[in-house]
């Protein structure tokens, strides 16, 4: 299966991902401030596609977490100090916003990854230097626990994230350094 983006070839795509199950394909538009939703069928097809807005602007990383809660880091165009995570669930192939932008006062929040049972997630951000951490419930309603909550240092620009398979430990990569911090 082929199918365009929303916003076309200027959508400016982040990530591209299935849910749990494999049924949705969802794909981060920066330059749309979309995220875009593919009904996957039994075969593997992808259907065609759905414009769901962006809680905030510059949708970018994102992971599944329990019942299916998504959770999308939002850079803000790298607006100093403006970044943010929000949350949806899936409704059939559209998705229902949760929690609105929950600001974390870090710059360009980029990477998303959710722990095993779905109740937190980090997010890199790479202008800042930092990660910050969060907290959901069972139905996906995020608060932020804190806004630096580990410091990569001064010119490390930390992009990519993965956590253990046993989430004891949070692996950053640190695009500035070269090196992988845990």
């Amino acid at each position: 299966s082929t199918q365009p983006l929303v916003g076309g070839t200027a959508g400016d795509p982040a990530q591209v991902g299935f849910d749990p199950s494999g049924t949705l394909l969802v794909v981060t538009e920066k330059m749309g401030n979309r995220l875009d939703t593919y009904a996957v069928d039994k075969y593997g097809v992808a259907g065609p596609p759905n414009g769901n807005s962006s809680s905030g602007s510059t949708p970018f990383g994102f992971a599944f977490g329990a019942n299916d809660n998504l959770f999308v880091s939002e850079a803000r165009s790298g607006t100093p100090n403006g970044s943010s995570v929000s949350s949806y669930h899936p409704e059939g192939s559209l998705l229902d916003l949760v929690s609105a932008s929950v600001p974390n006062g870090q710059t360009a929040s980029c990477w998303l990854v959710t722990t095993n049972g779905g109740k937190y997630s980090f997010t890199s951000n790479t202008a800042s230097a930092t990660v910050s951490s969060y907290e959901a419930d069972e139905n996906g309603v995020l608060n932020l626990n804190d806004g630096a909550a580990a410091k990569t240092g001064a010119g490390t620009f930390p992009i990519d994230m993965a956590l253990s398979v046993n989430n004891k430990f949070l692996y950053v990569l640190e695009n500035g350094s070269h090196t992988v911090s845990g």
